[in-house]
């Protein structure tokens, strides 16, 4: 057969196109892939074509992916099956992160589902094409951020876009960069499906009549990472390992809710039980170094949450007693809102703040009262200042609880320790030692009062009694 100059021609521009056309793909357990057209004026500040497949097996309950480098103001899709054979894709804002993403209704007015998606042999498939889309960078970037996020479970089966999902393990989230040279496409059309055709339907479902091309790579059947770079090409992981941040967040956790609930109310107590001024001081400077401690992971571990908005990632956030106490770090649904994370994180930022100047009320007190031999205001101020800033900081590591996600049986275990701990302090702070006066008592705990009197305060000591504390 003789071949034409001109079906040689058509030959090689067709060589030519598929040579120059490419997805980009990133397969941690899902797969994500990703096609920009030549034509497409999309950028970080113009909208304009953007193709994306969504894949993963039916074991999986949602799949999302995000267009930017955290979930904070990103623009977010995401797939769960409709109960009728289809997909549901569902454009949302990532809003202020660590909440759960809202329907965005001007993203989705630009959002097609194409050819070739739906449930296909026991895969989710969704093949879009976003023309409301805006990237996180250029489109010749090498690494445009994206993040991806998928949880596990039983078929949503629903058509409505703003179907409640539950939040994603700890684990089950990625943070990534696509290289866009790799993902040009030579014509605006459907690069996911073998035949030509592009018909898509609305914003949700699924359009038959073509199938998905080998493309679309094969996802994990399980929720966990089975290798980012398997059958990824174009994309590489960037953040955070998950396993760093559950660390922090279990460290962050277990020493504020230590410091809150024992240390600080023990060194309390301690002074009510007859140890001197100075060992009182000694403590509670001990305590006040663990605060920092926690405190200073609170800020790093907010930093390291700052990529993605995964479980358990709220600022300054404790999880108490954790696992060890019945607790469970990571979230299982979207329930803290921006109100009381934001509640929560001034809260702790002030009591911080009001426990590093509490020393300084403490070193007044006891000057004064060793030149006045009584009582001042600013006594009465390091009591009782103490006294709230301590009730203060269990209750915020409450709402840290409530941020974290934990579970019913860590939130009643930290009541409990807490319930008992402040009743032993009001117990110890009512009663005082019997038949030993407040004032001479007070002087003996600052080095004063004389020999006899020193010794008489040593003997109510190994006895046992009550007392209450200057």
């Amino acid at each position: 057969m003789r071949i034409t100059r001109k079906e040689s021609a058509g030959a090689l521009l067709a060589s030519l196109a598929s040579t120059t056309s490419a997805l980009a793909t990133f397969s941690p357990g899902p797969s994500y892939s990703v096609g920009i057209p030549s034509s497409s004026e999309i950028s970080s500040s113009s909208t304009g074509a953007l193709y994306f497949q969504l894949s993963a097996p039916t074991s999986y309950q949602w799949v999302g992916l995000g267009i930017g480098s955290q979930m904070s103001g990103s623009t977010i899709f995401v797939m769960y099956t409709d109960g009728t054979g289809n997909v549901t894709i569902s454009a949302r804002d990532g809003g202020g992160g660590h909440v759960e993403p809202t329907p965005d209704s001007g993203i989705q007015a630009g959002v097609t589902l194409l050819a070739g998606s739906g449930v296909v042999s026991g895969k989710m498939i969704a093949n879009v094409k976003c023309t409301t889309c805006k990237l996180d960078s250029s489109s010749s970037s090498t690494s445009s951020p994206w993040i991806a996020a998928w949880n596990t479970g039983s078929a949503i089966n629903s058509a409505s876009l703003s179907y409640t999902i539950a939040q994603h393990s700890t684990s089950n989230y990625r943070q990534f960069d696509f290289d866009l040279t790799q993902a040009s496409i030579s014509s605006d059309a459907n690069p996911f499906v073998s035949s030509s055709s592009t018909t898509g339907s609305s914003s949700s479902g699924t359009a038959t009549g073509s199938s998905p091309s080998s493309t679309a790579s094969n996802g994990s059947s399980s929720g966990v990472n089975s290798g980012d770079n398997s059958g990824s090409s174009g994309a590489k992981v960037v953040g955070t390992s998950f396993t760093k941040i559950a660390n922090y967040d279990k460290a962050h956790g277990i020493i504020m809710g230590v410091t809150v609930v024992l240390l600080f109310p023990l060194g309390a107590i301690f002074m009510r039980m007859g140890t001197s001024a100075w060992m009182h001081g000694a403590w509670q400077l001990v305590s006040l170094v663990a605060l920092l401690v926690g405190f200073g992971l609170g800020i790093r571990l907010k930093d390291l949450r700052n990529y993605v908005g995964a479980p358990s990632s709220y600022p300054f956030g404790t999880v108490a007693f954790g696992p060890f106490f019945g607790g469970d770090f990571p979230g299982s649904s979207f329930g803290p809102n921006k109100t009381l994370n934001s509640a929560h994180t001034i809260f702790g930022i002030v009591i911080v703040s009001l426990f590093i100047i509490q020393p300084l009320f403490g070193i007044i007190h006891h000057i004064q009262f060793k030149r006045n031999q009584s009582r001042a205001g600013v006594s009465h101020l390091h009591i009782w200042y103490g006294r709230i800033i301590m009730a203060a900081a269990i209750v915020n590591g409450g709402l840290g609880l409530k941020l974290a996600a934990n579970t019913k049986n860590g939130e009643i275990a930290y009541g409990v320790v807490a319930g008992v701990v402040g009743l032993i302090y009001i117990l110890f702070a009512v009663f005082k030692r019997k038949g030993t006066p407040l004032m001479k008592e007070a002087m003996v705990e600052h080095g004063m009062g004389s020999a006899d009197e020193r010794e008489s305060q040593r003997r109510h000591r190994r006895r046992g009694d009550g007392r209450r504390g200057y």
